[in-house]
Formats: C-alpha cells, structure tokens, sequence
C-alpha cells in the first residue's frame, strides 16, 4: 500500500482484486508489509519503515528526518562529490547495478546527459555501451485488444510490486513479442540515422538483459531528451499524420489503418537514456547502489504523493543508499 501509484491514480489497477477478477481470475488477498532487500540492521530499512508508517498511521505532518548514525548502508553525498562516488560505483558494482532517481523526466535529462558526458566520456547522441530505458510499450505484432490489455495489466504488475532478487520472472510476457514501458537495454551498435516525418530515426542493435535476448530494432531519438514521459501527444499525432499520408493511395481507410498501424515508423521503440530515471519508472526494478535526488522540498512542499515517492525511492537499493544534497533540515 505505500508503493508509488501510477501517475495520474490513487491506487494501481494492477494490484485491484476487481480489475484482476474481470479477467476470469481466481483472486485472493493479503497485504504485503515487511521489505525483503534489506537485513534487519539496515538503516534504509529503519527509514524506510518510519517513513512508510507516516503512511498508513496518517502521519504526515512534517518533512521525515532521516537517521544516519550507526548505519553503514546510508549516506550523504554532496553535489560537488557526486561524479566522483558515481564513478566509484560503475566501477564497484557496475553500470546496471547503479542507478540515480530523480523526480521529474527534466532533471533526470539534466543528470543523463551529466553522466553520459561527466562520467563516461560519451559525445555522441547515441552509442555502443549506453543504458536506455524503454518508456512506451512495443507490440512486436498487432495483438488484439484483450492481448494489449492483458500485457498492460502484467507490465502493470512487474512495476508496481516489490519483487525480491529473482523473483517475478514467471509473469514476463513470451520474450520480445511484447517489450514493456519500463524494460532495459543496453546499445550494442548504431547505425542508419536518418530524418523522416520530420523526426530522427536510428537502426540500433539492443540487448535486453531481462529477456536475455538481442534484436535489431528502429528506435526514434526524438524521444532520447524529451521532458514529457514519452512522445508527447502532439508529437504522436504528428508522426501518426505524416505516415498516414504514406498510404493515400490505399482506398479503404480501414486497410490505410492497418498500414500505419504496422508501419516500423509510426511502432519505432520509444527510449530514454537509463542512468537516471524518475521513481515511476524505477517501481518494480532494484540496484545495487541508489543515488536519491529529491530536490527542493519544503513543509509547505509536503503531500501523501512526495511520501510515497520517497519510500518507493528508498526500497529500490540492495546495498547502499546514497541521499544528493540531503539538506541538513531533514536529518535526525
């Protein structure tokens, strides 16, 4: 109940008995209360607790001060020691097991782009060895419409439940017939960029650990450095508009339909950049080393939303939590 719901709810369809029984399912209920990634003694586990009763306890009176003394999973990092500590845990643990969280798709920009040149080194828009973040669901063919919604409702799932390490992995839809909002890939190779529709295409070779599988896939890089989620609907209908009028020349507008939707332009793979993500799309997954960056926060700041923000953010790591410019006013 103190994860993060999707944006724009009050509570995931995902976990509502009623949504899952419309399925035909057998459903039965329990809470899920006691966090699992963390040992008994972990100070994100203590914070994450009293963070997570200013929830159920209606206890949201004030900005939660978190505890570091005695604790050796938890810690402060400056700004000015940020590239630093990052580049640390790359090489510590690994650039799939680090991950910064951030609260909106413009700062995770800001930090994507920071790390990519700060920390790696990375010029060019797109390249081999780059971490990307899937941020629309792909149907690799044209599923009926139960099929869409029963693969919403498992991606649904896998982002809004608290799975521990290796858990989970028997409610991935058939591997690549379904890429979900949310999955990882790592860039294998670059190739073919071009402009059309008036957008930016690339043919791009993508290895997707979850599914241990490899693929050649059109990805737009319009929506690399957007502030919106994905594409945004005005973009959509753009880009919907421009490959449309490809088939003009089609005399039914049922089979016009079927052309676009089937068009590898209009289905091309939507992703960001996978350093730093905003904690929705960080729900469900886990890493080994977590940079927090809350930002500007005051009282007056204060909501149940940025409460469950905060708890879904902090039960992300397995090993180390690492608060950026933790202001002094919200430590214990």
């Amino acid at each position: 109940k103190a994860q993060l719901p999707p944006v724009g709810e009050e509570e995931s369809p995902a976990l509502r008995s009623d949504v899952l029984r419309a399925y035909g399912l057998t459903v039965y209920e329990c809470d899920l209360n006691e966090v699992l990634r963390q040992s008994q003694d972990s100070g994100i586990l203590y914070n994450a607790t009293v963070i997570r009763q200013m929830i159920t306890h209606d206890e949201v009176t004030q900005l939660p001060k978190i505890r570091f003394n005695g604790f050796a999973d938890i810690s402060i990092v400056p700004g000015d020691e940020l590239i630093e500590r990052l580049a640390s845990s790359y090489s510590e643990v690994g650039i799939d097991e680090t991950m910064v969280i951030t609260r909106s798709n413009k700062r995770a920009n800001v930090f994507n782009q920071g790390i990519r040149n700060m920390v790696l080194g990375r010029e060019e828009e797109l390249t081999t060895g780059d971490m990307l973040m899937v941020v629309k669901n792909k149907y690799k063919n044209n599923p009926s419409s139960e099929e869409r919604g029963i693969n919403t409702t498992i991606n649904n799932v896998r982002h809004a439940t608290p799975l521990s390490s290796g858990e989970g992995k028997d409610v991935e839809p058939p591997a690549l017939t379904f890429i979900a909002n949310g999955d990882r890939a790592v860039v294998r190779r670059v190739r073919n960029v071009r402009d059309l529709y008036g957008f930016r295409f690339a043919d791009v070779s993508l290895e997707f650990p979850d599914y241990n599988a490899e693929e050649d896939m059109t990805v737009i890089l319009d929506a690399l450095m957007t502030e919106a989620p994905a594409l945004t609907q005005e973009q959509n209908e753009q880009l919907f508009q421009r490959v449309l009028e490809d088939y003009e020349d089609i005399p039914l507008k049922a089979d016009r339909m079927k052309k676009v939707r089937e068009d590898e332009y209009y289905n091309a793979l939507q992703v960001k950049f996978g350093y730093a993500i905003t904690c929705h799309k960080a729900q469900g997954g886990q890493w080994a080393h977590i940079y927090l960056d809350q930002g500007y926060m005051t009282d007056e700041m204060l909501t149940p939303d940025y409460i469950h923000w905060l708890y879904t953010a902090f039960t992300r790591t397995t090993e180390h939590l690492y608060l950026v410019n933790w202001p002094k006013t919200q430590v214990e």
